[in-house]
């Protein structure tokens, strides 16, 4: 079903950071649900975008073990930071409007480039390293459709647009697109690098120039979202949840 907004695959809380640095973090995996979006948009979206020599690709296994380290990668990073002259503080605070757009960015470009160590460590199998980057470009299109007004959909315009401009991604002439395993390395570790230093230094004009810079719709995503707009593809799901609705019926 077609909804507004995103329907959460897993979750990472608490978001407090005074109890994030005394307790830690909880992560929660919805896979069902992400199942269900990968075959019912993330699929569909990979076989009008990208190239058909790159199609195969895309696969749930990268899909989903990313999801895992974006949310792991919401727990690590600069949270609690210290202000030039000693003053204690935390990312939010600081960068307060800019930070939900640059966490989720933040959370999936290191994640990306997490699966990358991973793989590098032996600790995955190889077979993701081209594959998670692929189903990571067919995801951006599918991320961006919630909107730029959205935390979700503006960092992942941003991402896009940073990893097009240093060419790991490539737009072809028949409207579809491809990556540039000799690039898109150096280019995940250089976004990653940017942003979790504007979070370190709590810098909130940085977040705003790199948010005004790259979390836009520019030709390229606009090429995108056209080709998906004809297909009719749902933004997002709506789960039944079958069990609940006996209970209420019952009572």
């Amino acid at each position: 079903q077609d909804v507004k907004g995103p329907q959460t695959i897993a979750f990472n809380l608490p978001n407090d950071e005074r109890i994030v640095n005394e307790r830690g973090t909880s992560m929660v995996m919805l896979k069902n649900i992400s199942e269900a979006k990968f075959k019912n948009i993330l699929k569909p979206i990979a076989n009008a975008c990208i190239r058909e020599e790159q199609k195969e690709y895309v696969d749930f296994e990268p899909y989903y073990t990313h999801i895992v380290c974006h949310e792991c990668c919401h727990g690590i990073g600069p949270h609690s930071i210290t202000l030039p002259g000693g003053k204690k503080s935390t990312v939010r605070m600081e960068l307060q409007e800019c930070h939900s757009a640059l966490e989720e960015a933040k959370a999936d470009i290191v994640g990306l480039w997490a699966l990358n160590f991973l793989i590098n460590k032996g600790l995955l199998p190889k077979s993701l390293s081209k594959s998670m980057y692929v189903s990571f470009l067919a995801g951006c299109f599918r991320s961006i459709r919630f909107g730029l007004e959205e935390a979700h959909g503006k960092g992942q315009a941003l991402q896009f647009n940073w990893l097009y401009d240093k060419g790991a991604f490539i737009l072809h002439s028949d409207g579809k697109f491809s990556i540039d395993f000799t690039k898109v390395e150096e280019a995940v570790e250089s976004l990653g690098r940017e942003i979790m230093t504007i979070q370190a230094k709590g810098d909130k004009p940085a977040a705003q120039s790199l948010l005004q810079s790259r979390a836009t719709l520019t030709q390229p995503l606009r090429v995108a979202l056209e080709k998906i707009e004809h297909m009719q593809v749902p933004v997002d799901i709506a789960p039944i949840f079958g069990t609940a609705s006996k209970l209420l019926a019952n009572n």
